[in-house]
């Protein structure tokens, strides 16, 4: 399979060129091409595949295009101004006409359009977020964190969701697909001083990835109320760790979230609103930044970022808990993987 890898150019591990190309067979890796970007430390494809979306994790923060050619990539269009600044997180409305992004720096959230040929316009709509939240070091100001849209179609769903660290809150909005802009639905709360930072959909239940304090909170999307949170660390496990990427395995019978710091994997079982910590599993390299699964649900990779690694595991599809296997992949600074389609 084909893997796009973005990674960062300026530090915490070996700094990285840009975006790497890669085809993957189980624990094998090879290099398809590489090309220069800066700070390329999130990316989105679009349904057909044809094009690749980054954007440029820096204090002024911009959004790029790439063309699918071949093995390679070739920049597409202008680059646009990101809306903010230290974008970290962005997605393709499930129309292909809008890029969606979040700025951690900002706390705002974009919209770009999206031209027939793939290339991006001029922002269509700038969201400010407000608010801060109890932890005085990082929940400060808004910190917009990631930003998707809900699979599911009602009148209740098929939201764009936005999750952001600094004010504990999933703010849920609809967006006009003919002016490009976003208006405010409702707001989803995650308990106080948790710092949700990532979430998966799957039928009524978002599942919100907590940062700050190590936790999953479970939505109800139909409801528009958060129900329950669960830790992703062990009883009795006090050291910080940061969550980073969660994952939810194709059966969706189990979830999968990034404990940083610790370096572990966390595997839930899930069963509607209801989780369970059934194990944590060392990933086996240094921060581990970002993971996805193959679509058959039998392998998981983790990008561990700080020591410049991707380790592979495969997956008990009975009980769902990975187990290494290869030897780990060499690669600067990973932070982000994408399938091609």
């Amino acid at each position: 399979m084909r893997l796009y890898l973005g990674a960062s150019t300026t530090g915490n591990g070996t700094p990285a060129k840009g975006i790497t190309v890669l085809d993957v067979d189980g624990a094998s890796f090879t290099v398809v091409d590489t090309v220069e970007a800066p700070n390329p430390m999130y990316l989105a494809l679009s349904d057909d595949g044809r094009t690749l979306y980054s954007l440029a994790e820096t204090d002024t923060g911009q959004v790029m295009a790439w063309r699918v050619d071949g093995g390679g990539l070739q920049p597409l269009g202008h680059t646009q101004p990101a809306g903010g600044s230290g974008p970290c997180h962005l997605s393709v409305h499930p129309s292909g006409r809008h890029l969606l992004t979040a700025c951690y720096g900002s706390g705002t959230l974009a919209v770009h359009p999206i031209r027939s040929d793939g290339s991006l316009g001029a922002p269509s709509d700038i969201v400010q977020h407000t608010g801060s939240g109890p932890d005085t070091k990082r929940q400060q100001v808004p910190h917009a964190h990631m930003i998707v849209t809900d699979p599911a179609a009602g009148p209740a769903r098929g939201h764009v969701l936005a999750v952001d660290l600094g004010t504990d809150t999933v703010y849920r909005y609809h967006l006009d697909q003919t002016t490009g802009t976003l208006r405010l639905a409702d707001e989803l709360r995650t308990p106080p001083g948790a710092g949700p930072r990532h979430l998966v959909v799957q039928d009524r239940f978002g599942y919100v990835a907590n940062e700050l304090d190590s936790t999953v909170t479970v939505l109800d999307l139909d409801a528009g109320s958060p129900l329950h949170t669960v830790s992703t660390r062990p009883p009795g496990a006090t050291a910080t760790s940061h969550p980073s990427a969660i994952r939810l395995s194709a059966d969706g019978r189990h979830l999968y979230v990034a404990n940083r710091f610790v370096d572990e994997i966390a595997v839930l079982a899930v069963d509607g609103s209801e989780l369970t910590l059934r194990t944590t599993v060392p990933c086996d390299g240094a921060h581990p930044r970002d993971m996805v699964l193959t679509p058959d649900g039998g392998y998981l990779y983790s990008a561990n970022q700080f020591d410049d690694t991707i380790t592979t595991f495969q997956i008990d599809q009975e009980t769902g808990i990975p187990t290494r296997i290869g030897t780990a992949f060499q690669v600067p600074s990973p932070a982000c993987m994408v399938w091609a389609r």
